[in-house]
């Protein structure tokens, strides 16, 4: 050890004779973390071999990632760099540091290209569509992640109910007259992503009926479908529930100096409610009077179950009264239908 002043001191007065700085970390390689990393917050497990101290103990080692200068520092030989943006490749390169001074950089690793979850798709508009207890949320898809998103979920509130697949997807079992809105999140084999914003708020409904058969008329307070002769009514999507429904035959004509007509079958029904089905809607007019006698009564219609009309348009001393002709009509009133 040299003497100077009088003493003996160390190189550098740090104690290590002959010391200098470590050699250059070997054998660097570098391994996607994506399981479970949020969106541009990748990460990369970085592993080395140790260098040649060079007489002074290696205190600390540095990696430094291209592009992006994202640095770990551990004493061990493996470290994870966290911070990565998604579906981007890195190279990684390691120094060694002791007391000396810090080494040349390694060599650089092979490219790994970071992944994470995906990006929080962007929600778009839920809407109502014409059936009970569903509603369709539209969403845009965000970046991937750099894997593949195989699921694509809306979930929502309340009731955490879900629903599955490409936009817009259809979240159904809700309670028709419950407000909801909803949130998409997307998945990958890393895991799922952070909700999306929440949906504009919408509520469920009972789809009005459609209803098909005889002639549409309207007016400022109800739909009409009319007959004028045997047909069917069609009712599809839901239950119709009329405010009337009415069912008539017209009556018999009357025979001169013999009998009257009979009547036109009828049914009139309040709150008559009709399942989603078809109905042959059967029209029976009043038989025509004879020399011999007054005219059969017609029959009634119940959708397809025909039963004996009441009462009858006699004649008045055999000349015949009761209303002539066999017009035919039955009309459906309805106020929640959709035409």
């Amino acid at each position: 050890m040299p003497i100077i002043g009088g003493r003996q001191i160390g190189v550098r007065g740090l104690g290590f004779q002959g010391a200098g700085k470590p050699s250059v970390p070997t054998s660097v390689s570098a391994t996607d973390v994506g399981t479970a990393r949020a969106f541009n917050n990748g990460a990369a497990d970085v592993t080395w071999s140790a260098p040649s101290s060079n007489g002074a103990p290696i205190s600390s080692y540095t990696v430094l990632s291209s592009p992006g200068g994202y640095t770990a520092t551990t004493s061990s030989t493996s470290v994870q760099v966290t911070g990565l943006q998604s579906n981007t490749a890195y190279t990684f390169t390691v120094t060694a540091t002791n007391a000396v001074g810090t080494s040349d950089a390694s060599s650089a690793s092979s490219s790994i290209t970071a992944t994470t979850v995906p990006q929080a798709p962007t929600i778009g508009t839920a809407t109502v569509p014409a059936t009970s207890q569903t509603i369709n949320v539209a969403y845009t898809a965000g970046a991937t992640g750099g894997k593949t998103v195989s699921t694509f979920t809306a979930t929502s509130s309340p009731g955490s109910i879900t629903g599955t697949g490409a936009s817009p997807i259809a979240v159904s079992g809700l309670t028709n007259g419950t407000a909801y809105t909803f949130t998409v999140t997307a998945t990958n084999a890393n895991g799922t992503s952070t909700a999306s914003a929440a949906s504009n708020s919408v509520t469920p409904a009972v789809p009005k009926p459609v209803v098909t058969g005889g002639t549409l008329a309207s007016d400022a307070t109800y739909y009409y479908r009319t007959f004028t002769g045997s047909g069917t009514l069609g009712v599809s999507t839901a239950t119709l529930t009329a405010d009337v429904l009415r069912v008539a035959g017209g009556g018999g004509a009357g025979f001169n100096a013999g009998g009257g007509g009979g009547a036109g079958g009828l049914l009139y029904s309040s709150s008559q409610s009709l399942t989603v089905a078809s109905y042959t809607v059967t029209i029976g007019a009043g038989g025509n009077g004879s020399a011999s006698g007054n005219g059969s009564n017609g029959n009634d219609t119940v959708f397809g179950a025909l039963t004996n009309a009441t009462g009858g348009g006699y004649g008045s001393g055999g000349l015949g009264s009761s209303p002539g002709g066999t017009v035919v009509a039955v009309a459906v009133l309805v106020t929640q239908v959709a035409e």
